[in-house]
């Protein structure tokens, strides 16, 4: 199953009304050739399209009764499933869930959500995995809890309310994403890592079925260290792969995609690899090199900087008449190094920071995180007051953030904060527009076994990708033996690089890509000052005037604060102007709750 979606009942009054379901039968997928499988009673709907990626849709009514939907796979390392396959580690959980047991979770590694009914019972689950990675939103509102994969189909439902929380939207575009399980919308939560949402006899409780913090760190050789890492790094591709015998992936100029390809390699597959990079670049060039070394069937497609990446891999694959020469036993199946940059080369941890942690000074750790990071709210785009509120206000919410996860070591605090937030945030986008790339990925980087032990780790041998580097040694030579893409400042490639190639930060788009961007963000803008809805109670419109016509004139470039702007601009548009301020702004206002008339 790729997408999901449904609605519980808490009352044993409250049945659940035709028109929610109508809603999301309606809006659970874009694809009109979709036929979508669902489940009825007074007190639950739960609906669900397959794309067919994984052979068989999970989905399953057990001999108890109850059912158990799925979207992704949970990849159980127990030894209680039956079988390798999906349809068997569903059928494990369920028998565990009819038993009120969550821990059967513990030993899941892959990536998926999972909503679970049982009437008999009155019990409903709402399930994410270690990582939160496959996105489930819900909205718990009066009598019902409303639940989807995409945010796309809860924005379509009438019933749920869609109010603007101003906060959330300046943490996206300050921060990147919403802290916590935050969304656009004030009654709209994401589940987080190694959570479940309960239902029980009309109550909703959340509770987690594995902590993180709880990881006992490991004291052993970096030999040793590097041993165990590579076979859990292989042990996460082989249970992927399974049977396998032809693939294909995301190939770039970097290392996280190389190490998967070669694992891949190193198991017989045979490897169709893609790169989307612009041309004449490293990206381009070294994918293009290790391709040759390690006898992949390799296409490149020079590809402007910003597409929906999934959208390119897939109107590519499918189009490619190279694919024929044989087809992927699972051609819905991509390969992606998501993941290796953070999880095992600290990128965004800089001596500079550990030091600060080490010293006990967390205010300074920050600070620095925030600077190398640039990461800031743009309070001069924002009504003063509100723009006076949120001014360092990224501090003290990550600072809340780091100080709740209790480990001894703040290195490894940092580090568990950094995984268990920018990467499943960095999926929403391809999770909500499934329903038209129609691409799955395996992702073995967020392997939950590989980083558990990772997390183990003293992370300070692991800083700028030292520890990566060396442990390349232990995969084929063909990985080390031609060039890489390194992160400025970072563990540098011991082959020399042509200097003639720039690297992906300094590679720029072509001129005419730019003046289509800017004619865009131009048009937007325009449009966007002009109208009579405008966000005047949030937004600073005499500021952006300026700033736009700065950018117009070539005065200055405002990009930056326009796109930030039109963020705020489009979510305020589908809350209808309906709004939530920071306690702080509200409460020197006459209602929480603004409605702009």
């Amino acid at each position: 199953m790729t997408i999901l979606a449904g609605v519980f009942s808490r009352g044993s009054l409250a049945q659940i009304p035709d028109s929610i379901c109508e809603s999301l039968r309606k809006n659970i997928s874009r694809d009109p050739n979709d036929r979508p499988i669902e489940f009825r009673d007074t007190h639950a709907f739960l609906i669900k399209v397959d794309i067919g990626a994984f052979d068989r849709p999970a989905h399953r009514v057990a001999p108890t009764g109850s059912i158990a939907i799925l979207a992704g796979e949970p990849l159980l390392t127990c030894h209680g499933p039956t079988g390798v396959e999906r349809d068997a580690h569903l059928a494990y959980l369920q028998s565990k869930w009819d038993e009120g047991d969550l821990q059967a979770l513990r030993s899941a590694s892959g990536t998926f959500c999972a909503a679970y009914y049982n009437a008999a019972k009155g019990i409903g689950y709402l399930v994410a995995d270690r990582l939160g990675l496959r996105t489930l939103y819900y909205c718990v509102l009066d009598d019902f809890v409303y639940f989807a994969t995409a945010l796309r189909i809860l924005e379509a439902i009438p019933e749920v309310p869609k109010v603007l929380d101003i906060l959330a939207v300046a943490e996206a575009t300050g921060f990147g994403y919403p802290f916590g399980g935050g969304t656009a919308y004030a009654d709209i939560k994401m589940l987080m890592p190694c959570e479940v949402l309960a239902l029980e006899q009309g109550v909703v409780t959340a509770s987690r079925y594995f902590n993180w913090e709880a990881i006992e760190p490991i004291r052993c050789t970096q030999e040793e260290a590097m041993s165990k890492t590579y076979g859990l790094f292989v042990s996460a591709v082989r249970r992927r792969l399974r049977s396998d015998k032809t693939t294909f992936a995301y190939l770039s100029g970097g290392l996280d995609s190389r190490c998967v390809v070669a694992a891949l390699r190193s198991e017989g597959a045979r490897a169709y690899t893609f790169n989307f990079s612009l041309a004449n670049t490293q990206d381009q060039a070294f994918a293009l090199a290790y391709a040759e070394k390690s006898g992949t069937i390799h296409h490149e497609l020079p590809t402007e900087p910003g597409p929906n990446w999934s959208a390119v891999m897939a109107d590519t694959w499918r189009s490619w008449p190279g694919r024929h020469q044989q087809m992927p036993e699972h051609p819905s199946l991509a390969w992606t190094g998501e993941g290796g940059s953070v999880g095992l080369g600290h990128v965004y941890i800089s001596p500079e920071i550990v030091a600060h942690l080490r010293s006990g000074d967390m205010d300074g750790a920050i600070d620095i995180y925030l600077r190398q990071q640039s990461k800031t709210i743009l309070t001069r785009i924002l009504e003063p007051e509100l723009g006076a509120q949120l001014h360092g206000h990224l501090h003290a919410r990550l600072l809340k953030e780091l100080r709740e996860i209790r480990c001894a070591d703040p290195v490894r605090a940092f580090y568990i904060f950094l995984n268990l937030n920018g990467p499943r945030r960095h999926l929403v986008n391809h999770f909500d527009t499934i329903d038209q790339h129609r691409l799955e990925f395996q992702v073995p980087f967020y392997d939950s076994e590989l980083l558990e032990y990772l997390t183990a780790l003293p992370a300070d041998p692991c800083l700028y990708h030292q520890f990566y580097v060396k442990w390349l040694a232990l995969f084929d030579p063909a990985v080390r033996a031609v060039p890489w893409q390194t992160y400025p400042g970072h563990v540098p490639s011991p082959i020399p690089i042509p200097q003639d190639l720039p690297d992906q930060w300094r590679a720029p788009a072509s001129a005419d890509h730019r003046t289509r961007l800017e004619h865009e963000l131009m048009t937007r803008s325009a449009a966007m000052l002009s109208c009579e809805n405008f966000p005047s109670c949030v937004l600073r419109k005499v500021n952006l005037q300026a700033m736009r016509w700065a950018c117009k004139l070539g005065l200055g470039n405002y990009s930056y604060a326009l796109k930030a702007a039109l963020a705020y601009y489009h979510y305020w548009n589908i809350a209808g102007g309906r709004y939530q301020l920071p306690p702080a702004v509200a409460s020197g206002r006459q209602a929480k709750l603004g409605h702009l008339d």
